[in-house]
């Protein structure tokens, strides 16, 4: 038997390391975009009435930083207005975000919050901040169809907040967040989906 040729060495061993990688649920670049789409619903008055709302999502930039390590500036806007602007960091074992801004006046925070824990699991619980006011579960594992196309393997986590908010959201390998829903009361909620891969 012929040994093999160092190109075919090279390639076997590239499918290898490729089978074995895993997935990012949370990719983070400088100048990825992501584009949403989607509805709220509120109760005005006895009656329901829709808005429709569009989501940009950009990666502004990063910096390395000498206690977290790179550090993204993530900015939303919705309906083409300044929505918000969040810190992220990841390490090897969790995703971690500190909102920078807000328009709707909520209380600034000032520390880090764990947002994901990795790797991700089956049936993992965890707490974002020390004093466990808010929690995240997984929920399960679904394939997802939105507009940009249809996400297997997708991980359903639901986000336990104090009231009046309840947040879940759906990660898809090597895409990120492809869909959430969320309530801020029993009379406002919305639906958003991933528009573009």
């Amino acid at each position: 038997m012929k040994p093999m040729r160092p190109l075919c060495r090279s390639l076997v061993l590239l499918l290898a390391v490729a089978a074995c990688r895993k997935p990012d649920y949370f990719p983070l670049g400088v100048n990825q975009k992501w584009r949403f789409v989607g509805a709220g619903e509120f109760d005005a008055g006895g009656r329901a009435e829709y808005e429709s709302l569009a989501y940009a999502v950009r990666v502004t930039g990063s910096t390395a930083q000498a206690g977290p390590g790179m550090v993204y500036e993530v900015r939303f806007t919705r309906n083409g207005e300044p929505h918000m602007a969040f810190l992220f960091r990841k390490t090897k074992d969790a995703v971690y975000v500190m909102p920078a801004s807000h328009v709707d006046g909520l209380e600034p925070v000032l520390s880090w919050f764990k947002f994901l824990e990795l790797p991700l699991r089956d049936e993992a619980l965890w707490y974002g901040d020390a004093e466990r006011t808010v929690s995240f579960d997984v929920l399960a594992r679904e394939d997802v169809a939105v507009p940009a196309g249809r996400f297997r393997n997708c991980f359903a986590i639901r986000v336990h907040a104090p009231p009046p908010y309840r947040f879940t959201l759906w990660l898809a390998p090597d895409a990120g967040i492809v869909r959430w829903t969320r309530t801020f009361s029993s009379a406002r909620s919305e639906v958003v989906e991933r528009i573009r891969r």
